[in-house]
């Protein structure tokens, strides 16, 4: 196993470890991840690539590479190195894939506000060193090979030194509304809102809006935004949702972000930190759900 990050060339890539084009593990916008295998104890990697498309995307993935370069957490996935040029790195190969995966498994209120403790545990750890990942969703939390979750893809992540620094993009419909209205905000509130999403889709089955846009004048965010709460979750009472799931989700998705959860607070929510896994328990359990696909 690979330890200190290095710096590597094409040439010296290629003498190393075993590279199959065809092997595609993943894809983004501007970058294509691939299965790579150490030549000499065939232990497994993910290799990802990007086109710089333009120089905002080239400064996006070099802002990834040097944010990687000094994370160091549990549930934020291992970074082992980068090409000279800054065209791809070396990451931890997570054979489980992402959380997408568990969306439509129906999984109970314990695994998910488990699995949501995780990546929060990561986040967490990110804001502590005033770092916003900025594009938090189920495409960017992965199952390691222990079936550990990990936080991955920080190319939209900032480094919060100003109180009003911005955030450069984000995914529709799991962006805060504060990113789209031009006002100065707290970018840390905005993963917040995130967090809220990504539990949402992972416990009802399907995102609780498309977008938070006024523009797109989306029904079931003017409910929220609007703090018609009744009428939105009335859309949703066929999932008969826990009443301290409803409860929580109003702290994380109120369009408001003075009114929304810290990370801190978020994590010591009485109702959200009773009834969890540990995280070895959380493994077992993943393990039977995913090992039935």
């Amino acid at each position: 196993m690979l330890q200190k990050p290095f710096q590597f060339d094409l040439q010296m890539f290629s003498q190393k470890f075993e590279f199959n084009n065809k092997e595609i593990i993943g894809k983004g916008f501007d970058s294509i991840v691939y299965k790579v295998t150490n030549k000499q104890d065939k232990d497994q990697y993910a290799l990802k690539l990007t086109s710089f498309k333009d120089m905002q995307h080239r400064f996006n993935f070099q802002q990834e590479i040097r944010l990687l370069y000094h994370l160091n957490h549990e549930h934020i996935v291992n970074f082992f190195g980068n090409s000279m040029d800054g065209s791809c790195i070396l990451i931890e190969y997570m054979p489980h894939g992402n959380l997408v995966k568990l969306i439509d498994l129906q999984l109970d209120l314990k695994i998910i506000k488990s699995i949501l403790n995780q990546i929060m545990s990561a986040v967490k750890y990110l804001h502590q060193m005033n770092i916003v990942h900025g594009d938090i969703k189920p495409e960017n939390a992965l199952i390691s090979r222990d079936f550990i979750i990990k936080l991955c893809d920080f190319g939209f992540a900032i480094i919060q030194n100003q109180p009003n620094t911005k955030l450069r993009g984000g995914s529709e419909g799991y962006t805060g509304p504060e990113v789209g209205a031009n006002d100065d905000y707290d970018a840390k509130k905005c993963d917040m809102f995130s967090l809220g999403v990504v539990f949402f889709v992972l416990y009802i089955g399907y995102r609780p809006f498309l977008s938070t846009h006024p523009q797109r004048q989306d029904k079931f965010w003017n409910y929220i935004k609007n703090k018609e709460w009744d009428k939105f979750w009335k859309i949703f009472e066929a999932k008969k949702p826990d009443v301290g799931f409803k409860n929580y989700i109003q702290k994380l998705l109120c369009a408001d972000p003075n009114e929304r959860y810290t990370i801190e607070e978020a994590l010591q929510d009485d109702w959200f930190k009773s009834n969890q896994y540990s995280i070895s328990q959380l493994a077992q359990q993943l393990s039977i759900h995913l090992t039935k696909q």
